[in-house]
């Protein structure tokens, strides 16, 4: 990349402008005075834009960040309550095959033999 290219000078626009100005009829001099002026204009909306493209960056950056820290939060209640009910349903089931172990051994070997067939297949 040149560094012309990278040059917001209004002189990097218009080499012309380099010139010396006093060989120029007075006419040509205030078209180069208008020249300069909109090159420097154009120079500072230019700033001015990625000052504000820099600051809407900052900001969405930071809803991101805020969104995420939310979703993480979200996730993790739902972590701890999915745990908390499998750890329920655990003790429902130790609970149940102690007070029916006949019936909770006849079940399992009927899911057993079925798994079997099914499989088979």
């Amino acid at each position: 990349m040149s560094t012309e290219v990278l040059n917001l000078k209004p002189e990097a626009f218009d080499p012309h402008l380099e010139e010396d100005t006093e060989k120029a009829p007075q006419g040509d001099h205030s078209a180069r005075s208008n020249l300069r002026a909109s090159g420097a204009h154009a120079v500072q909306a230019a700033e001015e834009l990625k000052a504000a493209a820099e600051a809407k960056a900052r900001e969405w950056s930071s809803a991101v960040d805020h969104k995420t820290a939310e979703l993480k939060e979200k996730a993790e209640e739902a972590y701890e309550e999915a745990i908390t009910r499998v750890k329920t349903l655990q003790k429902e089931a130790e609970a149940y095959v102690r007070a029916n172990p006949v019936k909770a051994v006849l079940m399992a070997a009927g899911a057993g033999f079925l798994v079997g067939v099914l499989a088979r297949r």
